[in-house]
């Protein structure tokens, strides 16, 4: 009887599905472009909402994330609204009155438990396994979004290297001081130089056709620097009245911060606090 249930207990074992891997890392949103409508976004962990904000292209932004590698992003249910353009005039116009001071002994607000039922699906987004990982949003005519993720994290994207993302379904090819590299639908790489110094580079890229050709996306220089790393994504926008992809590009460059200098008391002993 007992060896019946050992063995029931092992086949049980074998046969039960893995867990679903999970993601703990540092997570970025950025919109590709800003919508024209407005939109509260927010993940989901576990069984808590969590609300988050994504500036356009920009990374700075982050929240700590331990779910699924399947990120699941939902938008707050409600009426459409437009954003409005930004108007400077309207900031600094004449006779504003200035905000009003906070109040220094108000109590902060408790933090609110989000339902469920305020939440619409948004859009799902697979996690690379990486403790920094960032996540480009982009929206569609239809009011639908897409997410692209890549690996952020400084030892795999350092400091003094340019990222190329290619969102497209061409292969892109290119070339940075002479040195050439190509890139597979939907895929990312680091490009083949390290700036160890201040240098002005050559960059070229372009997208493979099915006739052989190439559609030019981008020829210029660029100062590398030690300090900063890029990077660059490729996005096909449409299609030209004579029939050829049209490809726009975008990029964030971060800087990498500095450390805090520490000065030494001048009696050589650490400060009372």
């Amino acid at each position: 009887m007992r060896l019946f249930l050992f063995l029931a207990t092992a086949l049980s074992l074998v046969a039960a599905p893995e867990p679903p891997p999970e993601r703990r890392c540092t997570l970025r949103l950025a919109w590709w472009a800003n919508p024209t409508e407005r939109v509260e976004l927010a993940i989901v962990q576990g069984k808590e909402i969590v609300p988050v904000v994504a500036l356009e292209m920009n990374l700075d932004l982050s929240k700590e994330y331990r779910g699924p590698a399947q990120l699941v992003l939902v938008r707050k249910k409600g009426d459409v609204q437009k954003v409005e353009a930004f108007d400077p005039d309207k900031l600094y116009a004449q006779g504003a009155s200035p905000p009003p001071k906070p109040d220094a002994k108000a109590k902060p607000e408790p933090v609110k438990k989000e339902k469920a039922d305020d939440w619409a699906p948004f859009a799902t987004v697979a996690l690379p396994d990486s403790p920094d990982v960032g996540v480009v949003l982009l929206m569609a005519p239809d009011g639908t979004c897409a997410g692209r993720s890549f690996d952020y994290e400084a030892g795999r994207f350092p400091y003094g290297s340019i990222r190329v993302v290619n969102l497209s379904a061409a292969t892109l090819a290119g070339e940075i001081d002479a040195k050439g590299f190509r890139l597979a639908p939907g895929s990312s790489d680091l490009l083949p130089v390290i700036f160890r110094e201040r240098v002005t580079s050559h960059i070229k890229l372009a997208a493979l056709l099915p006739n052989n050709g190439l559609e030019p996306i981008l020829g210029t220089k660029i100062a590398g620097r030690p300090n900063r790393r890029s990077l660059v994504f490729v996005l096909q926008t449409g299609v030209s009245t004579d029939g050829r992809p049209l490809f726009e590009s975008r990029s964030i460059e971060s800087v990498e911060p500095v450390a805090p200098v520490v000065v030494p008391p001048p009696n050589g002993k650490p400060a009372v606090k």
